[in-house]
């Protein structure tokens, strides 16, 4: 009898110090007060919740270039990731990204603060699986289906609209950056029928590619990021570039706004149709 009496204690200790890092967490009613501390995860909590129940998301959530729910967004208090700014809030859920401050959710977590890390989809079926995810936890399973039926259902008259020959096609930002396989720039690339020039290189992941790289690349088409409505990318001065130009004279340049492709979720399926009507 004391034997057991001796275990349940320590499983009862167990428990709590699990509970204390966030391992463990008791079972909740719909949450009431959700804060995102990311930029992405903004998006889906935006998506998926119910305004009412959204305490707060991060401040780059308001910025129209980056951010495509920034118009929902303004509608809501942003913080910039503090614990100051977080406690008054009250939240019992809270979301962060791979890259939010690991000091500040590493705190939370201590004192008891629900939280959940999401990680960056790499394809559509991450990203169903990420909305998934995120409904069920704020109980708005219904939203997230009807959500995915959406974008399936553009993703799939994309996919049957695409005829001819697989054209090459490279995605450069400003600075160089790009993305080659296991991305989802690479998934909507698939899906439209172009192939991924940066990937064929070996390259994954998102990385920088010098212009020189890229001009003996020799994609087929070139797709560039535009800032904000119809703004012009900065990636776009590289064209004046006399070798650069010559090397891409007469090849399809598209513009797809950055805050279509900047986070992996459903809004991808905008950037899917956006190049079907732009691409050769």
């Amino acid at each position: 009898m004391a034997a057991k009496t001796a275990l349940r204690h320590v499983v009862l200790i167990l428990a709590a110090a699990l509970f204390a890092v966030g391992l463990v967490l008791p079972s909740a009613a719909k949450p009431q007060r959700v804060v995102s501390l990311n930029l992405c995860t903004d998006q889906l909590v935006l998506l998926l919740a119910e305004p009412k129940n959204i305490a707060a998301v991060s401040y780059l959530s308001h910025d129209v270039a980056n951010s495509y729910m920034a118009a929902s967004a303004r509608n809501h208090s942003t913080t910039h990731g503090r614990v100051e700014e977080i406690l008054p809030l009250e939240p019992d859920l809270i979301f962060a990204g791979q890259f939010t401050s690991q000091a500040s959710v590493g705190f939370l977590r201590r004192i008891g603060h629900r939280i959940v890390i999401l990680d960056s989809p790499e394809d559509f079926p991450g990203i169903r699986a990420q909305v998934r995810q995120v409904a069920a936890l704020l109980e708005e399973q219904k939203r997230g289906e009807f959500l995915l039926s959406e974008m399936d259902q553009r993703l799939e008259r994309a996919r049957r609209a695409v005829t001819g020959n697989q054209l090459t096609a490279a995605f450069y930002l400003p600075n160089g950056y790009t993305a080659g396989g296991k991305t989802p720039v690479d998934a909507v690339l698939e899906v439209v029928g172009l192939k991924n020039k940066v990937a064929e290189l070996g390259v994954t992941g998102t990385t920088v590619l010098s212009m020189e790289r890229l001009i003996a690349a020799n994609p087929d088409v070139l797709i560039l990021s535009s800032f904000g409505d119809g703004g012009a990318s900065i990636a776009e001065e590289m064209l004046n570039h006399p070798v650069f130009a010559k090397a891409m004279k007469g090849k399809p340049l598209i513009r797809v706004p950055t805050r279509l492709w900047v986070c992996p979720g459903p809004m991808l399926a905008e950037a899917v149709e956006l190049l079907m009507e732009s691409r050769p």
